[in-house]
């Protein structure tokens, strides 16, 4: 099987997605274990506004998930061209 360039990068995002989504799976594991602790409340613990002791993990929480959004973004629009490609 040959690879191309256009191949490789989808290899890497492929890489760069998984080791965000163990990432997110760590911080979302630490801090749920901290929010049963505390007994708070879901939508009071989660507010970095108002939980200063994880906000610093709730803010990263939610970069990650938007950057598990967008590799997954760019794999499906390489997925649909290289299905372009294809039927050409």
């Amino acid at each position: 099987m040959e690879m191309n360039a256009s191949d490789r990068d989808l290899i890497e995002v492929m890489k760069r997605y998984f080791a965000v989504k163990a990432e997110v799976e760590d911080v979302k594991a630490r801090l749920e274990a901290a929010r049963r602790e505390s007994g708070e409340e879901i939508g009071v613990f989660y507010n970095p506004r108002t939980n200063v002791d994880h906000a610093a993990d709730i803010i990263r929480s939610h970069a990650l998930k938007q950057e598990l959004a967008r590799l997954m973004d760019w794999a499906e629009a390489w997925g649909r061209q290289s299905l372009a490609i294809d039927r050409a």
